[in-house]
């Protein structure tokens, strides 16, 4: 555990395949990131030809390297990864990652040879191997990154992803709502350091809050079930199994050479653990979002707040097709909202159709107030569709940014837990309006989804997660 430490926080990194010649495709794909995040120790070039990059000299081979390394990215052919695995050992090299592909996931007996040589001669040296077919690890507070456009900030959520290209995206896809990662992972092929040394260390990490899997398969069943059980004991868990299809588990094999394992077993011990298990990237995103954002919620009545008779009907099935209720409200809660809501092309039975959010951002901010103040309500979800009326009345100043403002004083003022759905028009403008209303709550801290129905199925998993909780 406290070897990893070294793998997230290097003082010193080196970058084998490098190329000063600034035609050849991907020459610096891991030296940029390093630089834009400001990484405070070296950095070392590697090419037998030499030359200079972003103002650094590239040395010939690992062994001219003057001082200590930690960690080697080899961004070098598959063939040659095993001679520098040699020479990364004989320069006490801590970590390798190997980001070339052409190992076991292609299925061929070649590269299933070189991966088991390139794990025996880590074994029998001392020096771990990430990957290889892999992209390595990003952790803000050690100011190492595979991508620039990843965020600077650090947060608590951990990511173990055996592909990079879905390491990628989750990152990219969650940032604009507020998530933050701890730590990522692209472990890929898994010859050495597997998930199971990521997990461990998540599990134990105190700057892990959630962990975040997505899993093809995994090396040692046994290990991995022991460590999700503790894990699931400390922390939420959330769990991507890829390969869940017949086509899926053929995919799976060519991607990173695991065994897929079979979906019924998976379901049974993501049930019986606690953990919650996810079906896409975005359902996995959206659990983020909201177990970093939404406080506690008591039982399943939830109040929908809209724009749009027709949304709102579509909202309420999306709600009541995962098992969360919308109860009708009482009359004495219909009777205070009807003192400052008009009746013609409005309702206030719940949900609640009304149009005074245009013209009044205040009676928004009264609605939800006198909404959460019922016992019979447990949630407020306030849906936000694209808005294409009235522009004159709003001048130069965007609804949507009132609209923001006015929800996020109705979620300090209201008594019971709000989220909200905002979807984009397709018009541009709209588009923008709606991507920045969505960054100003982020910055907030405040649960957004882009569609109803993917806002119902994480806050159900959400509720259903902490009543299990409560009762183990």
């Amino acid at each position: 555990m406290q070897d990893l430490e070294n793998l997230f926080r290097p003082r010193a990194i080196a970058i084998v395949g490098i190329s000063s010649n600034p035609t050849t495709p991907r020459r610096d794909r891991f030296l940029t990131p390093l630089l834009d995040f400001g990484f405070e120790g070296q950095i070392y070039p590697i090419n037998p030809k030499g030359g200079e990059i972003s103002g650094l000299r590239i040395l010939p081979s690992i062994k001219d390297i003057p001082g200590a390394v930690d960690y080697v990215i080899a961004s070098i052919p598959a063939p040659f990864c095993p001679q520098l695995m040699r020479d990364c050992i004989a320069k006490g090299v801590k970590f390798v990652c190997s980001y070339a592909s052409g190992f076991s996931e292609t299925g061929e007996e070649e590269g299933i040879a070189l991966e088991a040589e390139l794990a025996q001669i880590a074994k029998s040296g001392g020096s771990r191997i990430i990957g290889p077919n892999c992209l390595g690890t990003y952790c803000p507070e050690g100011h190492i990154s595979y991508r620039s456009e990843f965020p600077k900030e650090s947060g608590p959520v951990g990511y173990l992803c055996q592909s990079g290209g879905n390491s990628i995206q989750l990152v990219q896809m969650v940032a604009p709502r507020g998530v933050r990662f701890s730590k990522v992972v692209s472990y890929g092929n898994a010859c050495d350091l597997s998930e199971c040394d990521f997990l461990q260390y998540l599990t134990h990490d105190p700057d892990t809050e959630i962990i975040a899997l997505y899993i093809e398969g995994v090396k040692d069943g046994q290990r991995f079930i022991n460590l999700l059980t503790e894990a699931s004991k400390r922390k939420p868990v959330v769990l991507l199994k890829g390969g869940c299809s017949m086509a899926g588990a053929m995919a799976v094999s060519s991607h990173t050479g695991a065994l897929a394992g079979n979906n019924a077993i998976w379901d049974a011990l993501c049930k019986q653990l606690g953990i919650i298990r996810v079906h896409s990237l975005e359902e996995l995103g959206d659990m983020l979002v909201t177990f970093l954002f939404m406080s506690p919620v008591r039982g399943r009545n939830m109040a929908i707040v809209g724009i749009g008779g027709g949304a709102s009907v579509l909202a309420t099935d999306d709600c009541e097709s995962v098992g969360l209720a919308v109860p009708p409200l009482p009359l004495e809660i219909r009777e205070e909202l009807l003192k400052f809501t008009p009746k013609a092309g409005s309702s206030v039975r719940n949900p609640i159709d009304t149009q005074v959010i245009l013209s009044e951002p205040n009676w928004f901010l009264d609605t939800v107030r006198i909404i959460s103040s019922w016992k019979g309500i447990d949630l407020v979800i306030v849906l936000v569709g694209p808005i294409d009326v009235f522009p004159s009345y709003i001048g130069k100043q965007s609804m949507y940014g009132l609209m923001v403002k006015a929800m996020l004083e109705a979620s300090i003022a209201s008594a019971k837990p709000v989220a909200a759905v905002v979807q984009p028009g397709i018009h541009p403008e709209m588009y923008n309006d709606m991507f920045g209303a969505q960054q100003e709550f982020a910055s907030a801290g405040f649960p957004v989804y882009p569609t109803m129905i993917r806002a119902a199925k994480a806050i159900d998993k959400f509720i259903s997660y902490h009543q299990r909780k409560k009762l183990s």
